[in-house]
């Protein structure tokens, strides 16, 4: 799994630089924006042993924000991830599932008023994991468990634009969710996303 999200990112990346072109006209940032994101990411957390597990996996966020001038926008960003896998025991595995999602309130800041954005934000999220042992495996975790706390996310990337109206670019996104749910506690995650936008 783990080649394969190196894969993506590559074409993640790839489609990003494709969308850079030498003088891209950058749209026109006012009133109402949204737009969306997908691509992958690697979601880490803390298991019972107090040791991180890392799974990889598709990712998408969206974002609903208004332009308070040309290189500044505040607005809602949502973000998510699951996955379903499977432990290594014996005598045989044991199936898993596990969702994180993120809704912050965030700033975007286009320096210069360039393609080129930074973005922070804060707010809640949450997390569920399931894991459901055989009858045959003996596994010190069972059952399903969700909670919900502090989230917080970070990103940057740029957006070329198409048209006045319409940005295609990349990001990079970091994101925390301070949940308590054993075995899922304290969530990081990091990845790459292809993202659109809409300016009206």
């Amino acid at each position: 799994m783990r080649v394969v999200f190196r894969i993506l990112a590559v074409i993640v990346a790839a489609a990003a630089l494709h969308a850079l072109p030498a003088h891209a006209e950058q749209p026109a940032r006012s009133g109402f924006s949204a737009g969306f994101g997908l691509g992958g990411a690697s979601v880490s957390w803390t298991w019972p042993d107090d040791e991180r597990r890392r799974e990889e996996s598709g990712a998408g966020n969206a974002r609903f924000a208004w332009a308070l001038d040309q290189d500044l926008l505040v607005g809602l960003e949502l973000w998510g991830w699951t996955k379903d896998y499977e432990i290594g025991s014996v005598p045989e595995d044991v199936p898993a599932q596990t969702s994180v999602w993120a809704a912050t309130v965030a700033a975007t800041y286009f320096p210069g008023n360039t393609g080129f954005f930074m973005r922070g934000g804060i707010g809640v999220g949450g997390g569920r994991a399931e894991v459901t042992p055989p009858p045959s495996v003996d596994f010190p975790v069972s059952g399903s468990k969700s909670d919900t706390g502090l989230s917080l996310l970070g990103a940057m990337g740029y957006e070329a634009g198409v048209s006045t109206h319409l940005s295609l670019g990349g990001a990079a996104h970091v994101v925390y969710v301070g949940i308590d749910a054993a075995p899922f506690d304290d969530v990081f995650g990091y990845g790459l996303t292809v993202v659109f936008n809409w300016y009206w």
